[in-house]
């Protein structure tokens, strides 16, 4: 057993802080568009192995039917809802305004299933030692490319690097809230957690197909579906660790 709320948090700091390692590979390097097209491929490719193997499963392991119903209504609701706010209809402006759209889309998405991956891992250092440490790797594992993949359209929309640095933070920073929440008051509640990684992998799902793909295959079709290909390959090798 974990000895201690803060050695969690801690953790799950670390944890959240690999999504700033990819956004920093991403502002030492020049994108262009096939490395675009990677990034997002890649990050699409992680993406859907974690929402099809990891998130989907547990939530339907130990959710009821009316909380799996629940993430999924607020997980869509809230992507219908995204499409209206003022940043989501620039895509008609340019280059530089799409990417920018993109950009915080991506953003919204890690930052929304990051909060109950978080509250997963609080739950499993709960568990023992043991999981939680292996959680913690795995998600360190796949926040890298997610940092790539969100930094990468908004550097090439020309967005200040100190503010892509905040945003990564900021999505960072939900993970060791969550974990945060899920030690201190869902630990009883498996339900809750189910409905909260359900509307993780909706979002997810949705930015992948919606966005990140069709936004890939736009820049280089064949280096997005190796990129995906490949983010795909890598969290399969991580999960046999797993």
């Amino acid at each position: 057993m974990v000895s201690s709320l803060p050695e969690a948090v801690i953790y799950s700091a670390w944890t959240g802080a690999s999504i700033l390692l990819g956004t920093i590979l991403v502002l030492f390097f020049s994108p262009t568009r096939k490395t675009v097209a990677f990034s997002l491929g890649m990050s699409g490719g992680v993406m859907l192995f974690v929402c099809y193997l990891t998130l989907l499963p547990s939530a339907f392991k130990h959710g009821g039917f009316l909380h799996l119903l629940t993430g999924m209504g607020t997980g869509t609701l809230l992507m219908l809802l995204l499409h209206h706010l003022p940043f989501s209809k620039v895509g008609s402006k340019g280059e530089s305004s799409h990417l920018t759209r993109l950009g915080f889309l991506l953003v919204i998405a890690v930052a929304a299933h990051n909060a109950p991956e978080g509250a997963a891992l609080g739950i499993g250092f709960k568990t023992g030692d043991h999981v939680g440490h292996t959680l913690a790797l795995a998600m360190a594992v796949h926040n890298i490319p997610e940092g790539i993949g969100l930094a990468a359209p908004l550097v090439a929309a020309g967005r200040h690097p100190l503010l892509i640095v905040f945003l990564s933070l900021l999505c960072g920073a939900t993970l060791p809230l969550g974990t945060w929440i899920g030690l201190k008051y869902l630990t009883g509640s498996p339900d809750i957690v189910s409905a909260g990684l359900i509307f993780a992998a909706v979002t997810m799902i949705w930015v992948v197909i919606c966005e990140i793909c069709p936004r890939a295959f736009t820049l280089h079709k064949p280096i997005a579906w190796v990129g995906m290909g490949f983010g795909a390959l890598f969290m399969y090798i991580i999960h046999l660790f797993h």
